[in-house]
């Protein structure tokens, strides 16, 4: 498999449990606050660099890989995600600028669970909405518990991990995760640029 073909496996991996999220959140009722960004701007969030590889060839795509590498290399390495869009000075409120290329660990958090050491789903959410949502998320692992169906973080990661184990294989920094991405991206159309597809 080419770098492109493991970016559609990546895509293809993405909608698969887009679909499953949907069946989720319709029972869960337990959903982020609006323009909510506190997950998104932490800045030791880690991801791998195989689920940026679709940012990393939209943003090929659209021209701006080389700028937003240099954005990324300017920047101090605990910054928050650079696709992370402030909308307050306070830094409360956001949007993530690629949404519909945003990687894996994004699309888990609060949508997905993780088995604790007793092999008990788990939800994967923040602080914040434990404390502000207290009786929906205690209400949401009652039904975890009594067996309402909610992806597993471990399932999605194996499967991104059979895609490409190397490129799958370490989690690193957000943004060096994308950086990474982006450098591949680089190189795959440095030495195919003539080639044909």
């Amino acid at each position: 498999m080419n770098l492109k073909e493991k970016s559609q496996a990546v895509i293809e991996l993405f909608n698969q449990l887009e679909m499953e999220t949907q069946k989720y959140t319709c029972q869960s009722k337990l959903n982020c606050f609006k323009g909510c960004s506190q997950c998104c701007s932490q800045p030791n969030v880690s991801a791998t660099v195989l689920e940026f590889l679709p940012l990393a060839f939209e943003l090929h795509r659209l021209g701006k890989a080389e700028e937003t590498l240099d954005q990324i290399t300017s920047r101090k390495p605990e910054a928050f995600c650079i696709i992370l869009k402030q909308l307050s000075p306070s830094q409360d409120a956001g949007k993530c600028s690629f949404y519909a290329q945003r990687g894996l660990i994004c699309r888990l958090f609060g949508n997905a669970a993780r088995l604790n050491k007793n092999g008990k789903r788990e939800l994967i959410t923040c602080k914040l909405l434990k404390e502000k949502k207290a009786q929906e998320f205690f209400s949401l692992s009652e039904k975890l518990t009594n067996g309402l169906n909610i992806p597993i973080s471990r399932d999605f990661y194996l499967q991104l991990y059979s895609i490409d184990y190397h490129l799958a294989g370490q989690q690193i920094p957000i943004n060096k995760a994308i950086q990474k991405s982006i450098e591949a991206v680089l190189s795959y159309y440095f030495y195919t640029e003539g080639e044909a597809v």
